[in-house]
């Protein structure tokens, strides 16, 4: 087996020190060199963890300056990529997991709220993979089928969402980060503050405020996922479609800045 000693279950949890030596030495050999996946030679060290990227991340990770906010962007970009690809990789190494989704339920609607002759529902179609992100199911045409969709999961489990970069109007750009959270959430932006906190934790450092997984801070840039992919917030185009007709404006409370805390006073004061 190559090697990944990575359980899909430790995904979530596992630290830099749990890692095997080589996959530790190709990350501090990332923090302190150029971060492209060529040069640190992890595509020898578990094969296909790269394919099917169309984009120029190698290219653009060497040009980028070492220490630079570029740099330290393509090393998120890079990370991320990685924990996708092992998720992928053990996926198929494992025949797809070790549970295989249920089948769903059949819909079974209240006799008041069927009309006489009416239909039956439709059945619901089954789940592809038993670990999703609910916005990246799309494995018809993702490279790795619905072995993406699990590596979306892992992004989920470990970043808090699947990571995004605002790629610019050339497509190629690496300009902010982004992070696509579940619960119907909103995309939002990570602050400067939240990288280099992040960056000095995969520097030796101490595990940022809140913990390793992203989460948005009160007055963080936010973007509806139905308009991300417009404002070229993606990580690649075929991650997603964006449904022509979309589904009504429905906002999180969480994601209004000032809302929960006007809400508990609002209830404060009317004693409910």
């Amino acid at each position: 087996m190559p090697e990944c000693p990575m359980s899909t279950q430790s995904l979530a949890t596992v630290g830099l020190e749990n890692l095997s030596p080589r996959h530790f030495e190709v990350l501090q050999q990332a923090r302190v060199d150029n971060p492209s996946p060529r040069t640190l030679g992890h595509g020898d060290i578990c094969p296909k963890l790269f394919d099917g990227r169309p984009h120029a991340l190698r290219k653009h990770s060497q040009n980028a300056t070492p220490g630079s906010r570029e740099f330290h962007l393509h090393l998120i970009e890079i990370l991320a990529v990685l924990c996708h690809s092992i998720a992928v990789h053990l996926y198929q190494a494992y025949d797809g997991g070790f549970h295989k989704p249920e089948p769903p339920d059949p819909i079974v609607w209240p006799d008041e709220l069927l009309w006489p002759n009416m239909p039956p529902p439709p059945p619901l179609k089954a789940l592809p993979a038993e670990l999703f992100h609910h916005s990246y199911d799309f494995w018809q045409q993702y490279p790795n089928g619905i072995a993406d969709i699990v590596g979306y999961w892992a992004e989920y489990r470990l970043f808090g969402g699947v990571v995004l970069f605002d790629c610019g109007e050339i497509g190629h750009e690496c300009k902010d980060i982004f992070i696509h959270p579940v619960g119907g959430y909103m995309i939002f932006q990570l602050s400067e503050a939240q990288v280099h906190a992040y960056i000095g934790f995969l520097q030796g450092g101490q595990q940022p405020p809140g913990g390793i997984r992203f989460k948005a801070e009160e007055y963080a840039r936010r973007v509806d996922e139905n308009y991300a992919m417009d404002m070229n917030i993606y990580r690649d185009r075929y991650e997603r479609i964006i449904p022509q007709r979309r589904a009504r404006c429905v906002i999180r409370g969480e994601d209004l800045p000032g809302y929960a805390q006007a809400m508990e006073d609002w209830a404060r004061r009317s004693g409910n």
